[in-house]
């Protein structure tokens, strides 16, 4: 069973790919690509989100064999800004790109993964190990994400 984790902030998109066998997960694309930066040169939101769109198809075209998407959403907890609102936004594309390619989601918040923010990467390191370049709790956010959702629905 592979599924994926998604987690995007302003800048990034961040992605872990795993994939269940018998009783042990691998995380398959841990040394290839799990980071896509969103180009300074898109200034406005409406360019960044018809840009991250085609992103995210093609990281869903590229790993076809998943059946299930996990996205690791914002925090409120009261507190609504921009960059929040500008995450939600693509948060809601990776909603509709799944719709498009027919495979279900997933929502979580750390209460929903047994950690919080400051303890997400340690917890990661153990379950999975880290990734060798750009290791972040951006990174650690999609990981767990998919990490959780494989050990409790698959």
């Amino acid at each position: 069973m592979t599924v994926i984790g998604f987690r995007v902030s302003t800048k990034e998109i961040r992605y872990a790919v795993l994939e269940k066998r018998d009783n042990s997960i691998a995380f398959l694309n841990k040394d290839s690509e799990n980071l896509i930066k969103f180009p300074t040169s898109i200034i406005n939101i409406e360019d960044k989100l018809y840009w991250a769109k085609s992103e995210i198809d093609r990281i869903l075209r590229i790993n076809s064999t998943i059946k299930k998407i996990y996205l690791k959403t914002n925090e409120f907890n009261g507190n609504e800004n921009s960059s929040k609102r500008e995450t939600t936004y693509i948060d809601a594309l990776i909603l509709l790109s799944a719709k498009e390619h027919t495979i279900p989601v997933e929502k979580k918040l750390y209460n929903q993964l047994g950690t919080s923010s400051s303890r997400v990467k340690v917890l990661c390191e153990g379950l999975l190990g880290k990734t060798d370049k750009y290791w972040d709790n951006t990174m650690a956010d999609a990981m767990l994400v998919a990490y959780r959702g494989l050990e409790n629905d698959f």
